[in-house]
């Protein structure tokens, strides 16, 4: 099962509660340029202002027990500011194996953090409790330590990206998708919750997120029909066990042969794609009958207690939000976002927007979705251009020309409504056509 960190040998550091931080790497402004044309990420996904480090943090967070546990994550700064930058939070989607989360330096997290940190973010990326080179099971869809775990890294962060040479302005930013989604809106209602005197979100963008966990998302699998990643409903499952202690003998909820190896597959050593292989395209086959249809049937059924507890649309945000979520999507189901965005509407929210980005499947859905969060925090943030710049980037921070107007996904538009207003400087702006 999971590793275990020995702390002794972790120097203790000033920044706060981390514990043990390394620089992983750095990347040049030719660089980051290089990562942009491999991807074919567009212009609009922010400006290369500057040169970026990234780290890889241990820290303590409290478990849903209480007890602290050492959580893994990375934090990406931009180098050589010249004023204070806002932070941006990401959240990364369901993760299984222990070799896919920020701390680890691939993929698109890894992108996400240089070309924000390019921008001028300080970037922090938790990898949430279990994964990485974190302590025990992943508490997987659990918001409260979700939450806590994003906060904690965020908060560690304002000193350590102080320590750096990286002050931050008072501009805070969360974005995350799938898991992610679903962790972001943990953080906002818990941040607006119990933290408002102390932490100010500037806007947030939760995409595709399984905020109704009871309802909509349970609906979708209760279908019985195939699911794309059977494994998510197992790992839901094992978290919860972990959690709240739902039954007392795995042979009482799984089948054979799932109730003899698949806990075991949860250990981080495997992806999601290859437990997927092992199980039923159908996800419920792998459940006992009889447990089954007790869940079905019985409103106080301890699983459908855990799934309510951790549904996270019951609350009113009272920052800036937009939810992103394509109606297409195959493995998280568009009513989340219609669920949570209506409960939002009807109890007096003043600025959240739904957009639906179309008939895009989950993975085809997150590209883009991401791109246009990043484009519309853009237009929120207040970020600092360079004093080193030549005579011709002086002239247009001094004197801007609009290049294009785009709606949040970054179709070119004349229509009224929500424009972004990109500029050959490459600022962003927010604007509401009415005519």
């Amino acid at each position: 099962m999971k590793k275990i960190l020995l702390l002794l040998i972790i120097p203790l550091l000033s920044f706060g509660q981390i514990l043990y931080y390394e620089l992983i790497n750095s990347w040049s402004l030719s660089e980051v340029q290089e990562i942009y044309e491999n991807n074919n990420f567009p212009e609009n996904a922010g400006q290369i202002n500057y040169e970026v480090d990234g780290y890889k943090i241990l820290y303590f967070t409290p478990n849903h027990n209480g007890d602290m546990v050492v959580c893994s994550g990375a934090i990406y700064l931009p180098k050589e500011t010249f004023c204070p930058s806002p932070i941006l939070s990401w959240q990364h989607g369901t993760a299984v194996s222990d070799y896919s989360v920020p701390s680890r330096f691939k993929g698109n997290n890894k992108k996400i953090g240089i070309i924000a940190a390019s921008h001028g973010y300080i970037v922090t990326m938790s990898d949430l409790i279990g994964l990485g080179e974190g302590i025990g099971f992943h508490n997987y869809v659990h918001a409260s330590t979700e939450a806590s775990s994003i906060i904690d890294l965020i908060e560690f962060g304002k000193d350590f990206a102080y320590g750096k040479g990286v002050d931050h302005n008072e501009q805070l930013f969360l974005m995350g998708y799938s898991q992610g989604g679903h962790a972001t809106m943990a953080a906002v209602k818990e941040i607006e919750e119990s933290y408002n005197d102390e932490i100010i979100i500037t806007g947030s963008v939760p995409m595709a997120g399984p905020y109704n966990l009871s309802g909509a998302q349970s609906d979708m699998l209760d279908l019985q029909l195939p699911y794309p990643n059977p494994g998510y409903l197992p790992y839901v499952l094992f978290s919860y066990q972990n959690i709240y202690n739902l039954f007392s003998d795995l042979t009482d909820v799984l089948v054979s042969p799932y109730s003899e190896y698949l806990l075991n597959m949860y250990s981080g050593e495997f992806s999601m794609s290859e437990i997927n292989e092992t199980l039923p395209e159908n996800p419920i086959e792998i459940f006992q009958p009889n447990y089954y249809e007790d869940y079905l049937n019985n409103d106080m059924h301890p699983f459908k207690l855990a799934l309510i507890e951790n549904d996270v649309y019951n609350f009113i945000p009272q920052s800036s939000m937009l939810l992103l979520h394509c109606s297409g999507d195959d493995n998280v189901a568009y009513e989340n976002a219609e669920v949570a965005y209506n409960h939002f509407i009807d109890g007096g929210a003043e600025d959240v927007s739904l957009v639906d980005g179309g008939n895009f499947n989950h993975n085809d859905c997150a590209q883009f979705a991401i791109i246009s969060a990043k484009v519309w925090i853009d237009s929120l943030s207040n970020i600092c251009v360079p004093e080193n710049t030549n005579l011709a980037q002086l002239s247009n921070s001094i004197k801007k020309y609009l290049i294009k107007k785009i709606d949040i996904l970054g179709r070119e538009t004349t229509n009224k409504g929500f424009q972004l207003h990109i500029y050959d400087n490459g600022s962003v702006e927010k604007k509401y056509v009415i005519e």
